[in-house]
């Protein structure tokens, strides 16, 4: 049997071996013999054992070092003395060295099987122990895992997190929450909530969710201003509950939402601006057809012609504008698929300025485009330069005036080209140019607002520039004209 006890003998005399091993045997242990210290010593080595008798009078290696060099290979091993009369004080020498009891000769069967039955208890006793405190200590060094995993999984949360017991103290939190709500006390958990926040309306949240009496709550949510800056936490605070439904504690998840609020905000402006945009258009295409319509025009064709021309005009208007609204989401969504290759910018300058030629001819501009001979080329999506260059170029001329100017030319820096587009037109005030590529900017100038256009040129030749990691600059002065300056990165290898 692989549970069986096992037992060593060991005594120089032949009778003491075999009278106990055969005593020993109707119990139904293991019992094995060795006739001196060093044969006992070989045998405990290469095998294990409950319990060992032991002579104290051995040739050889005595009783008490061999109780010593045993209990040095395992001291869990129950040793009993064999000793005769003469030498009881040698064996009380040899308990206080580690031995369990001793026996003295001679003994009979019923004697011997009772002490080694009280060792092999004791040894059980022993063995037990050290099972609970092994799982005692694997136990806690679990714990001890599972609460620094805890504590490093809380630590690296972005959200910040607090725990509070049922007496209203802070008793966990991570460095998130502390960034956002803790003002002192970073290092002295337990103390009540208004030790550590300042925030009044925190501290009320979360005794409210703590006295709540309605054991259906599960989370209760509420945005927070915290500061005078205007940052605002989401607060999502949930009790925690035992198995009989009871509030042991409060948990507090803090996420920081300004941003979003700024978005939403930034939404709903752009919402506005477009339906503010979009309602302009519609609204007199809508009256010149109601003129046609009604009748107003009698039988002159000639008169309906000019208010269905003017209808069709706002229209332009009104699918240019949704058309750069347009652009301007696919962009913003990351949909704008980029074919990014070798482009001679000077080329693309040269066709956009011949489609451009009726608008040039109409106010008599002088356009010249100067660029050095091998003008190096620029790493880039082709469909994007010629957007970018047509804004640019189109609105120094319609921000022109009559018989001005457009000079078109470009320059090598460093690891940038630069494209400018100069112009003699109207200009732009200081206070303007901080708003210039803002979505449905347009100068508040009486000149500004007679030439048509939807505001979004501007925004969209940034967010090409911004997505081929180069920047765009303005100078300008009222009356003076505008320089507009494109720096895109030159191509690699050239």
């Amino acid at each position: 049997m692989s549970d069986q006890i096992r037992i060593l003998v060991v005594d120089d005399e032949m009778g003491i071996r075999e009278g106990c091993k055969r005593a020993l045997s109707l119990e139904q242990y293991d019992v094995e013999g060795a006739e001196d210290g060093k044969e006992g010593l070989n045998k405990v080595q290469k095998n294990s054992y409950d319990l060992i008798l032991v002579d104290l009078m051995m040739p050889g290696i005595s009783g008490l070092d061999l109780i010593k060099k045993v209990h040095q290979i395992d001291p869990e091993i129950i040793i009993i003395v064999i000793t005769g009369f003469a030498t009881i004080k040698t064996a009380v020498e040899a308990t206080k060295r580690g031995a369990y009891d001793y026996l003295p000769k001679p003994f009979s069967p019923e004697t011997l099987t009772g002490v080694v039955k009280r060792g092999l208890e004791k040894r059980a006793l022993r063995l037990e122990a050290q099972r609970m405190q092994q799982e005692r200590e694997q136990r806690l060094l679990e714990l001890a895992h599972e609460k620094s995993r805890l504590q490093t999984i809380i630590g690296c949360m972005a959200d910040g997190v607090l725990v509070t017991n049922l007496e209203g103290q802070l008793v966990l939190w991570n460095a998130a929450s502390a960034k956002m709500l803790i003002s002192k006390g970073k290092d002295k958990p337990g103390k009540p909530l208004d030790y550590y926040i300042g925030n009044k309306l925190v501290i009320e949240s979360i005794h409210e969710v703590l006295a709540a009496e309605d054991k259906s709550v599960s989370m209760f949510s509420k945005e927070i201003e915290v500061d005078k800056q205007g940052t605002i936490l989401m607060a999502n605070i949930a009790p925690i509950r035992n198995e009989e439904n009871n509030v042991l504690g409060v948990v507090t998840v803090l996420r920081d939402i300004t941003g979003l609020k700024e978005i939403e905000k930034i939404k709903s402006q752009f919402v506005s601006m477009v339906a503010h945009e979009l309602r302009a258009p519609l609204a007199a295409i809508k009256g010149w057809l109601e003129v046609v319509i009604s009748g107003e025009a009698g039988g002159d064709e000639e008169q309906k012609h000019k208010w269905l021309l003017r209808a069709k005009d706002r229209s332009d208007s009104l699918l240019a504008l949704v058309s750069d609204l347009l652009e301007i989401n696919r962009m913003e969504a990351g949909k704008i698929a980029q074919k990014m290759e070798s482009v001679q910018v000077t080329d693309t300058i040269k066709k956009i300025v011949e489609f451009l030629k009726p608008d040039i001819d109409r106010q008599n501009i002088t356009v010249k485009i100067k660029f050095p001979k091998d003008f190096p080329a620029v790493q880039a999506d082709p469909s994007d330069m010629e957007k970018l260059f047509t804004n640019l170029i189109n609105n120094a001329i319609k921000y022109n005036v009559d018989n001005g100017s457009v000079v078109i030319d470009g320059t090598v820096e460093k690891n940038y080209v630069c494209f400018r587009v100069k112009d003699s037109g109207i200009g732009i005030s200081e206070d303007n140019l901080a708003h210039l590529f803002e979505d449905f900017f347009r100068a508040d100038d009486h000149r500004v607002k007679k030439i048509r256009g939807t505001g979004l040129g501007l925004t969209i030749s940034k967010k090409i520039v911004d997505s081929h990691f180069g920047r765009i600059e303005v100078e300008s002065k009222p009356g003076e004209g505008s320089t507009f300056s494109v720096y895109l990165p030159l191509k690699q290898g050239k």
